[in-house]
C-alpha cells in the first residue's frame, strides 16, 4: 500500500482536475447578460394637428357696473371692423338686436354707423330747418316715417325704444329707424336687379336720397357722379365734380370698413 501521503495528494489533484474540467465545461456553456433591459423598437406614434373648423357663434354677457346682466345676445353677423366698433359702444348691442328684429345684418348697419358718424352719438341738429343728428344722421321726417314702420312689422319693439323724437339722441332706438330705412333700400335695389345689395351699394340711397341713389347703385364705375347728383349735393358731401362713380365708391367703401361689402338683407 503507497504511503498516505501520496493517496492524498492523488486524490487532491485528481479534485482539482475535475475542477478544472468542471469549471471550463461551465464557462463553455455560459451566456452573457447584458447590464439592464434589452434593446427593443420604440414604436413613436406621430401626434395629429386638430383640423381646421369654425368656432360656432354664441352669447355674450354684457355686465354693468352693479353686476347685473345687461345683454345676453351677440347677433351672428359677416365680420366687420365697423362692427367691432359698434359692439365696443354702450348702446352697440342694442342696436345690433333691433336691427336683426327687423332682418337687417348688424354688420351694415355698423358700415352705416361708421361712415355718418363714427358710431358715437353726435348733436348735429341746428334747428327746425336742419334736424339731421344722431349717431345714423337722420332727420327727424326721415326717422319718425321709418320708425313707425318699423313698428308696425315688429310691435315688440316698441318696448325696447324712447318714445317720440327723443329718440333721435338714443342710437339703439335711432338704429331701429335706420335699419328700416336700409331695409327699404336694399329691397328696392332687388326689385332693379340687384339679388344681394350690401351695405355699399345702399349707401348712395342713404345718403343722396332714393331716386339719385339707386341710379348711382347700378352705374358703371366709369360713370361720373354729377351724372346723378346736383351740384349743391356734391359740394355738401365734398364730392369734386371730377369724381367718378368707382372712385366715390371705394372712398366710402374705405370709410366704412370691410362692413361695405356686408349684405343688407339676412338670410
Amino acid at each position: 500500500m503507497p504511503p498516505p501521503f501520496k493517496q492524498s495528494f492523488l486524490i487532491t489533484g485528481l479534485a482539482f482536475s475535475a475542477g478544472l474540467g468542471l469549471s471550463g465545461s461551465c464557462q463553455a456553456q455560459s451566456i452573457e447578460v447584458p447590464n439592464g433591459l434589452p434593446e427593443v423598437p420604440h414604436v413613436v406614434y406621430p401626434e395629429v394637428g386638430l383640423p381646421n373648423f369654425t368656432v360656432p357663434a354664441g352669447t355674450v354677457q354684457q355686465i354693468g357696473g352693479d353686476g347685473k346682466v345687461i345683454q345676453t345676445t351677440q347677433p351672428v353677423s359677416t365680420g366687420s371692423d365697423s362692427l367691432q366698433t359698434l359692439y365696443s359702444r354702450s348702446w352697440g348691442y342694442q342696436a345690433a338686436d333691433n336691427a336683426s328684429s327687423l332682418g337687417v345684418n348688424p354688420a351694415a348697419l355698423a358700415a352705416t354707423c361708421q361712415v355718418e358718424s363714427g358710431c358715437q352719438n353726435v348733436y348735429t341738429a341746428t334747428g327746425s330747418g336742419h334736424t339731421i343728428t344722431g349717431a345714423f344722421q337722420m332727420a327727424n321726417g326721415t326717422y319718425s316715417e321709418e320708425m313707425s314702420k318699423a313698428l308696425a312689422s315688429n310691435p315688440g319693439l316698441a318696448s325696447t325704444i324712447t318714445s317720440g323724437t327723443a329718440g333721435q339722441q338714443d342710437p339703439a332706438t335711432q338704429a331701429v329707424a335706420a335699419a328700416q330705412y336700409m331695409k327699404e333700400e336694399a329691397m328696392t335695389l332687388q326689385a332693379q336687379g340687384i339679388s344681394n345689395p350690401t351695405a355699399l351699394d345702399t349707401r348712395a340711397m342713404y345718403n343722396f336720397g332714393s331716386h339719385a341713389g339707386a341710379q348711382v347703385a347700378q352705374a358703371d364705375d366709369s360713370a361720373m357722379m354729377s351724372d346723378f347728383i346736383s351740384s349743391t349735393a356734391m359740394s355738401n358731401n365734398n364730392i369734386s365734380s371730377g369724381t367718378t362713380v368707382g372712385e366715390w365708391r371705394q372712398s366710402t367703401a374705405n370709410k366704412m370698413g370691410t362692413g361695405a361689402s356686408a349684405p343688407v338683407l339676412q338670410s
